[in-house]
């Protein structure tokens, strides 16, 4: 039955889809959707909150003279040389000017957009609902390649030296070479993956509905180690010198060993609630925060609480919160923004016009 929620929370084809995109920050600003379908540039430098352009634009139309209405967002948007990457449910991939919102370019692609946008060496990498995965280039938007899975791809593709991981509904994650797009290698699980890929000391972590949390050899795709919770795996895991912090959707926070799975805490940490966010870690503190809203302060070494009460902050979360320096960003859906400081303070972000 969770499961059959969160699929209509984030399925496509919903009358009314939400969205649930994170904040960026990016040089003064905090790029958010801070309404249903709408992503704006809040000034965040004196935390006046003020709104310095939204997008869409009432006028704003598509290269057929469509009205752009993104619909709802879920990508987290990616910055790169003055430029705002993200997809949204429209199915368009937008890249906007970070001073001023204004468009660069904006390439279609064939279906919703769920997971966010990488920009990696002047190419921009999204996946779409279509089962595609599109490589445009990042100044221009035309299309490089694209590599087509089984199945919807949900997830955030993961890009570095040179090798694209891309989690698949079709239950298989993709190893594709950056440069020609073909295929490496490929890893089947049990169910399909919609969670973000981490790498670390080259081991590939990612998690899947089928309730387990993967380790798989980076190189070769072979399974390293699994874990196996009561229910899916769906955030970006946290991985802090040897040790994974990955939440499910049985709302606990487990604490592995990256090396061979082993549970590092005496029990995982239960919030009571869906975990969909990825864990953060805040100066010294594991920030955690479930659905519900609640906010959780962790000792990372023993999963106890640092912070004496969770904060709740009676919204829904599913985004991931974003750190910056001893202050963290949270993006509840339907556009309100929190912050948190590492002593467990938290407070609404008021935005001005």
């Amino acid at each position: 039955m969770l499961a059959t929620l969160f699929l209509a929370i984030a399925c496509v084809g919903i009358a009314r889809p939400e969205g649930w995109a994170g904040p960026t920050l990016a040089e003064d600003r905090l790029v958010a959707s801070i309404e249903r379908g709408e992503l704006a540039a809040v000034d965040i430098q004196d935390s006046s909150g003020k709104v310095l352009w939204r997008f869409p634009l009432k006028d704003q139309k598509h290269p057929d003279g469509s009205k752009i209405d993104p619909e709802a967002i879920y990508s987290t948007p990616a910055v790169a040389d003055g430029i705002v990457y993200f997809g949204a449910y429209d199915g368009w991939v937008y890249a906007l000017d970070l001073a001023t919102g204004d468009i660069r370019w904006q390439e279609e692609t064939g279906g919703p957009i769920i997971g966010s946008a990488v920009v990696q060496d002047g190419v921009v990498y999204v996946g779409s609902d279509d089962g595609k995965l599109y490589a445009f280039d990042a100044e221009t938007g035309a299309l490089k390649r694209r590599f087509k899975s089984g199945d919807n791809i949900w997830a955030t593709p993961l890009v570095t030296d040179g090798v694209v991981y891309v989690p698949s509904m079709d239950k298989k994650v993709y190893a594709l070479d950056a440069a020609s797009g073909e295929e490496k290698w490929h890893f089947k699980a049990d169910a399909g993956l919609a969670s973000t890929p981490v790498l670390a000391d080259g081991t590939l972590l990612v998690g899947g509905m089928d309730r387990r949390l993967y380790a798989l050899d980076a190189a070769s795709g072979e399974e390293k180690w699994h874990f196996k919770a009561s229910n899916w795996f769906w955030t970006r895991p946290l991985v802090l010198e040897d040790t994974v912090y990955a939440g499910s959707l049985d709302g606990k926070v487990y604490a592995l060993d990256l090396n061979d799975g082993s549970p590092r805490w005496d029990e995982p940490f239960d919030t009571e609630a869906p975990v969909r966010a990825a864990p953060l870690l805040l100066d010294d503190v594991l920030l955690i925060v479930n659905r519900k809203g609640e906010l959780f302060g962790l000792d990372p070494q023993n999963g106890q609480l640092v912070w004496p009460l969770p904060i709740d902050l009676a919204k829904t979360v599913l985004a991931d919160p974003l750190a910056q320096g001893d202050m963290a960003y949270i993006s509840a859906q339907g556009g309100d923004l929190f912050t948190v400081n590492k002593d467990g303070r938290a407070a609404p972000l008021v935005l001005t016009e």
